[in-house]
Parts: C-alpha cells; sequence; structure tokens
C-alpha cells in the first residue's frame, strides 16, 4: 500500500513538470483564456469495467509589465468520479497558483525567468476514497488536462539564449526547478519531490510559408524523501519534438513528432538510504499528431486533427499501450479581441498488451479575450 502511494505521487511530480520555454513578444496586450474540458475513459478487462471523468476549468492570464518583462498566471479547478467495477470515488479541488515572470536582454537574444509555484491547492487527500483517483490520474496511457491539485512551494529559474546560424533561428535554455515538502495524503509523512535540471536546445527554419521546428531537452531529477530520508529517484528523460506549420489564407496544416525516452527509476531502502532495486518504471513514448484549420468564410475555421501514441513496455511487467485519437474543432474570431471555439476528440485503444481495453472522448470549449 505504502509503495503504491509513493509511487502515484512520483508519477504525479512527473506529470506536473511541464516543459519551460518563453519568448518576449513585443506590443502583446494583455490577454486572458478560461477552457472548460470535460474528459472520460472506459477501461474494459476481465475483472470488470472501470471509468473516470473529469470536469476541468483551467485559467491563463498574461500581463505585459513593462519593456521586455512579461507575467504569465495559471490556476484550474477540476472534479473527478471514478466508477471502479461497481464502486465510486471522488476527488474535486483546485490545483496550484502557478506564475512565471520573464525577462528578455540585448534584443531579446538573452532571457531571464523566475517561476513560483503558490501551494494553495488540494493536499493532504483521504487514503479511504480520493488517493485511488490520483492513481488511476497518473495512468500514462490515460490523458487528462488536469492531473495536478495541490503541491509544496515551488520556484524555478530559467536562463535562455537566442541566436542566428544561417537562415536558422537557435536558442538554448537552463532550468532549475526547486519543490517544497508538503503533505500528500491525510496523516501520511511529510512528502519532498526530488528538484529537478532541464538543459533544451532547438532550432526553428522559416521558408516561405512553412516553418520547421525542433526541440530536445534533458532532465534530471534528484531522489525524493520522505521525512528527510531517500526513497526512491525517478529516471532521467530524453524528449525529442519536431514540428512544422504551414499557413495561407485559406488553410493551416500542423504536425508533430515526439519521441520520449525514460531512464530507469531507484528505490531506496529509507532506514539506510541504500539502493533497493532500478527498474524501468514508465515506458518510452512516441506520439504523432497533425491539424488541418480551414477558414471558409471571415472570422470562422474548421479544424479536424488526429494523433496517435505508443507507449513501450515497462520493467514491473505492464505491457505496451496505444492509443488513437480523432475529432475536430470549430471556432469564431468576435472582433479582434475575442474568440470562441468548442471541440471534440474520440479515443481509441489498449493497455498493456491488450488485456485493458480503452475508449474515451473529451470535449471542450473556450474563449480567449485580448486587453
Amino acid at each position: 500500500m505504502i509503495k503504491r502511494l509513493i509511487l502515484s505521487a512520483v508519477m504525479f511530480a512527473v506529470l506536473l513538470v511541464t516543459s519551460v520555454s518563453a519568448q518576449i513578444i513585443y506590443g502583446q496586450p494583455a490577454s486572458g483564456s478560461i477552457r472548460v474540458v470535460y474528459t472520460d475513459w472506459s477501461l474494459e478487462e476481465e475483472g470488470g469495467k472501470t471509468t473516470l471523468s473529469q470536469l476541468a476549468v483551467p485559467v491563463n492570464a498574461f500581463v505585459p509589465m513593462g519593456e521586455n518583462l512579461e507575467a504569465r498566471f495559471y490556476i484550474a479547478n477540476a472534479s473527478n468520479d471514478l466508477d471502479e467495477r461497481g464502486t465510486a470515488y471522488s476527488l474535486s479541488g483546485l490545483s496550484d497558483t502557478r506564475i512565471m515572470f520573464n525577462h528578455s536582454f540585448n534584443d531579446d537574444r538573452f532571457l531571464a525567468g523566475l517561476g513560483i509555484n503558490l501551494p494553495v491547492g488540494k493536499k493532504s487527500l483521504s487514503l479511504e476514497e480520493e488517493w485511488i483517483v490520483i492513481d488511476y490520474l497518473s495512468d500514462n496511457y490515460l490523458s487528462f488536462p488536469m492531473r495536478r491539485f495541490g503541491e509544496g512551494f515551488g520556484v524555478s529559474l530559467l536562463l535562455g539564449a537566442a541566436t542566428m546560424i544561417g537562415e536558422a533561428h537557435c536558442g538554448a535554455g537552463l532550468m532549475y526547478q526547486y519543490n517544497g515538502t508538503y503533505e500528500p495524503y491525510d496523516g501520511y509523512d511529510k512528502y519532498n519531490p526530488g528538484d529537478l535540471l532541464s538543459f533544451n536546445v532547438g532550432t526553428e527554419i522559416t521558408r516561405n510559408n512553412l516553418t520547421l521546428t525542433g526541440d530536445l531537452a534533458f532532465t534530471f531529477y534528484t531522489a525524493d524523501k520522505v521525512e528527510g530520508a531517500k526513497v526512491l529517484q525517478q529516471g532521467n528523460q530524453v524528449d525529442f519534438r519536431l514540428n512544422s506549420y504551414y499557413d495561407n489564407e485559406m488553410y493551416s496544416i500542423s504536425a508533430g513528432i515526439r519521441y520520449l525516452l525514460r531512464g530507469e527509476q531507484t528505490n531506496y531502502d529509507p532506514a539506510t538510504e541504500s539502493e533497493l532495486q532500478k527498474l524501468k518504471s514508465y515506458g518510452n513514448e512516441f506520439a504523432i499528431d497533425g491539424t488541418v484549420s480551414w477558414f471558409p468564410v471571415k472570422n470562422w475555421y474548421i479544424a479536424p486533427s488526429l494523433e496517435y501514441r505508443t507507449i513501450a513496455a515497462n520493467e514491473k511487467g505492464f505491457d505496451n499501450s496505444k492509443i488513437l485519437g480523432y475529432g475536430g474543432a470549430i471556432g469564431r474570431s468576435l472582433g479582434e479581441k475575442l474568440n470562441l471555439d468548442i471541440g471534440i476528440m474520440l479515443y481509441t485503444g489498449d493497455a498493456d498488451g491488450g488485456i485493458i481495453d480503452l475508449t474515451g472522448y473529451r470535449i471542450t470549449g473556450g474563449i480567449v479575450s485580448a486587453f
């Protein structure tokens, strides 16, 4: 039981690590967005059927604060309902608040960023009901817009640089993220997720209406601790992304490929902090996606999309998974400062080498406003 709680917390910590990128855009006005996202997954296997649904409302804001200085803000709320073979569980609450300040220097050739995680989200989850919802949310073959609720106070520091090499815009960045201690479950010992160090390089080439971008990120983790003693260390990661974008007056096409390589996780004996086991707990991932946006009349767009993701087997006995998603969105601009959209994606696939049949869907709606 304790081991599952720790692994859930670790996977949860991995999922909340988002790629940090920043670029000062001169003259961009203040803006905000609010979305409503309903996601539903069904998992069927020989022992019965499990369903998990989530209603999430993420809020984002962008505020220019002066010459070459900006702030970005994020908070979300979500309610989750789980039915595990006839037994119902639920989990609702706020996420932490994340704020990022970015400042560029020397004609946008250098960038410095400061991120703060304010621990206002729901923590100290009940072991009787809420932890099992987190356990399902952390399954990497399921996709949810909000898997993170409350954590400890956190700080991230970002340094970046950019230059031109021939026709290519090239950049590199270094980020350190400190994660503070918090109580993940009611009555459980204080948990301190490991800090992380991430280094990334990227390039962008534009010719006529076609833009190609490539990014490569390396992420390294320190050990997670319970009451000051090491319990495990997440495996290092290598994340490669290649994207393309073509645009003209009538339509645009975007496509992307991603490959995520995960290293071995190290488990420790908390009494002696000696290594107990090294296993690849999470398999490598490959994903491909594409979207065509068509503009049939002024201020309207229609955007069908397709995505496919595979996750390799891990070393704990869980076999490979594969998920296909298809759907689209429709949107409208109401003047220069207001945009509305609504969309739906349908999912099908299987996990653990076909033992678990997966079906799901996601309905989204949102509004973006500039001020």
